[in-house]
């Protein structure tokens, strides 16, 4: 099988409308794409040159809430500037990109390059909350980024909804714990103590993209694909989708007005339903 290249993957960008000057948020499976000449780096040079320095390219560098906490109170603390993502290859091959910068959060920071990205993260550490309006989510929204899966299912996407959950909006149900005091390192290597809020792993269990959710993953699928804010598209021999944020946003805030959230369970939708799955009442 011949190998993808760097140009065959900025034609593929280039075929859902993505090009210089683009705003994008992208999440990732390497395994996905195919045989890719040159691997996870290729993959991060073709975003880079599809967007290049007018735009500005994002990814998740997320790590595990629950292990950090841990090694916090056990007196280990965070260095955002060695701290490894925990999203994939793709992901940390970007992190390690010269010019990228990182947001200031202990598990939860967003890595940028391009015009917008000191913008993009420089906020995160003013709120307790991950999702607030001056977080990489909130600018996200904000500035109606578009959200790009490779390889992978909306759920990723529908972290749009941690923005509805986090700052002065009605939500249906409660999903955060209490706060909690953190120390770590930024990646600038300043010293930063404060509080943060995270999302409950208990009520997580049943949020979209945990074991058991498939059901609620292939509804919104179809949902937003059906309202025309979800795109398909192919990245090498990854099948990839690309939304727009403040539509996301809209439409999820607009579900969960009806209680349609992405914590809701089958069992759940079905009693409010009379064991009716279809999405065509949402």
């Amino acid at each position: 099988m011949s190998k993808l290249t760097k140009e065959n993957l900025v034609e593929d960008l280039k075929s859902i409308g993505i090009g210089s000057g683009d705003s994008i948020m992208v999440h990732s499976s390497l395994s996905s794409i195919g045989n890719v000449d040159g691997g996870a780096e290729t993959v991060v040079e073709s975003l880079v040159d599809a967007v290049t320095a007018q735009g500005t390219l994002m990814m998740p560098c997320y790590n595990s809430a629950e292990a950090v906490q841990a090694d916090i109170e056990a007196g280990q603390y965070v260095d955002l500037r060695e701290l490894r993502s925990s999203m994939g290859k793709i992901t940390e091959i970007f992190r390690r990109r010269p010019g990228v910068v990182r947001s200031s959060h202990p598990f939860s920071s967003v890595c940028a390059w391009g015009k917008n990205a000191e913008l993009v993260t420089s906020g995160h550490s003013k709120n307790p909350y991950i999702c607030h309006a001056e977080s990489p989510m909130g600018h996200i929204v904000d500035a109606n980024v578009r959200i790009v899966g490779i390889g992978i299912t909306i759920a990723v996407g529908m972290a749009v909804s941690h923005y509805l959950e986090d700052i002065d909006e009605p939500f249906p149900i409660e999903v955060h714990t209490p706060p909690f005091e953190v120390k770590y390192t930024d990646a600038l290597g300043n010293s930063v103590e404060r509080e943060v809020i995270r999302f409950d792993p208990v009520v997580s269990q049943t949020r979209i993209g945990s074991p058991g959710t498939e059901w609620i993953c292939d509804s919104l699928t179809r949902h937003f694909t059906k309202l025309g804010i979800m795109q398909h598209f192919k990245f090498g021999n990854a099948d990839s989708w690309v939304m727009e944020a403040k539509p996301v946003f809209i439409e999820l805030k607009r579900l969960a007005k009806k209680g349609i959230t992405i914590y809701l369970t089958e069992a759940e939708w079905k009693s409010m339903n009379s064991g009716n799955k279809s999405i065509d009442s949402w």
